[in-house]
């Protein structure tokens, strides 16, 4: 049975790697299968299209080489290394792995055993955390912590794994503002929240695959009232980033079971730190005052 022939999103292909991206996000949704992966990679490790071979790319993404080719042949070009030169001059962020840490790493993996495990732990964390910093982008950072400061309401929404994320981003902005609601709360729906939103709130709202579809369907709730949607997530093509009026983006990569939330931790962590200085004196004095009415109930231990 002859494969149906894919259509070409563009008269002519995309003349800079950006443009290439631009154009997978477009089409993603339309893309089958092993091309959504393809896509997928190429978005989230764009550093890697040009200085990995092919059949190293496919390799990592788990998907055939041929299906490279024909997600390049889908953007207009004639083959996949007429893509991969969009992608020669782009700059890998980031700092780099220091000489002594590839050392480290590299006597961990030798000794073996618990040591191989916690050093491929140690370097997926670092390389995690150094990718957020490096491709997050300041504009969108103070846009998010604008959109926030300036709510009636913003309504923090995590599911699953997501759940101590919000909450822990929850707990630390309710010390500045007392306009910041976790939902859902013990016993209830995201809907029971979300129904009560209108265009002066705020949704910030995450998930990481697997994709939760509450959490998705509590967006578009909030979506159709006119609620200004920030998206915490771990790819450019995921759902909710493409849903989301601001998507912001951590890496979450893992050689383990589970996935590592030590880069979105980060960037929850300095959107709380944006928050309090943005939020001025006000936001400071709640600060003092929630510390200074738990010192005086003796809540903390000093020594």
């Amino acid at each position: 049975m002859l494969q149906p022939k894919l259509n070409i999103i563009a008269s002519k292909p995309p003349r800079s790697q950006e443009e290439v991206i631009e154009g997978l996000l477009a089409a993603f949704d339309d893309l089958p299968g092993q091309l959504q992966i393809c896509a997928r990679y190429i978005i989230d490790h764009p550093h890697e299209v040009g200085l990995q071979s092919m059949r190293t790319l496919s390799a990592n993404a788990e998907v055939q080489p041929n299906s490279f080719v024909r997600l390049a042949r889908y953007l207009g070009f004639e083959g996949y290394d007429a893509m991969r030169e969009r992608f020669r001059d782009f700059v890998r962020g980031g700092s780099g792995s220091s000489p002594d840490r590839v050392r480290w790493l590299q006597e961990m993996d030798r000794k073996g055993g618990s040591n191989a495990i916690f050093g491929s732990m140690a370097e997926a964390c670092l390389e995690n955390t150094e990718k957020m910093f490096a491709q997050q982008s300041i504009d969108d950072l103070n846009q998010a912590v604008e959109w926030m400061i300036k709510a009636k309401r913003v309504f923090v929404l995590g599911l699953g794994l997501a759940y101590p994320l919000a909450y822990n981003f929850w707990y630390v902005a309710r010390m500045g503002f007392d306009h910041f609601v976790l939902t859902p709360r013990h016993g209830s729906l995201p809907s029971d929240d979300i129904i009560r939103m209108d265009e002066n709130d705020c949704l910030l709202a995450m998930t990481f695959q697997p994709y939760r579809r509450d959490t998705l369907n509590a967006v578009g709730q909030a979506k159709k009232v006119g609620a200004k949607i920030i998206g915490v997530t771990d790819s450019n093509a995921a759902a909710l980033c493409r849903e989301a009026d601001l998507g912001l983006v951590s890496p979450t990569h893992t050689p383990q079971f589970f996935h590592s939330n030590t880069a979105v931790t980060a960037l929850l962590e300095t959107l709380c730190a944006l928050l309090v200085v943005r939020g001025g004196d006000q936001a400071k004095q709640s600060v003092e005052a929630f510390h200074a009415a738990r010192w005086e109930a003796n809540i903390y231990d000093e020594y």
